[in-house]
């Protein structure tokens, strides 16, 4: 899928979500007005998974809560195989005061 017409159409699905019988459904039993839901639909540029990598950065170090450590892990792909458990991804450490004003590559 490419171009503005199915660029739209893709928004158009992502808003008719919003009634399908499950949201419906969800909406009743708890108690929310239909008219008063949002909803955002982000649209990001594809990249080649061929030549990159797909991975997540926390701004501390999760397992601690060290607040002086950036934790990042990555593997190569769009990341599907990481949320999937097909791969082990890779694991980095960054102490944030030695980073800082860097990139980290």
């Amino acid at each position: 899928m490419q171009g503005e017409a199915s660029l739209l159409r893709a928004c158009q699905q992502c808003y008719l979500s919003l009634f399908n019988d499950r949201a419906i459904k969800y909406r009743v039993d708890h108690g929310f007005d239909h008219m008063e839901v949002a909803l955002s639909i982000g649209v990001q540029r594809m990249v080649r998974s061929d030549l990159g990598c797909a991975g997540v950065a926390f701004t501390l170090d999760p397992e601690t809560g060290h607040e002086n450590i950036i934790y990042i892990t990555g593997a190569w792909g769009l990341g599907e195989n990481v949320v999937q458990g097909a791969v082990n991804p890779d694991e980095y450490y960054f102490f944030k005061k030695a980073v800082r004003k860097r990139n980290i590559v």
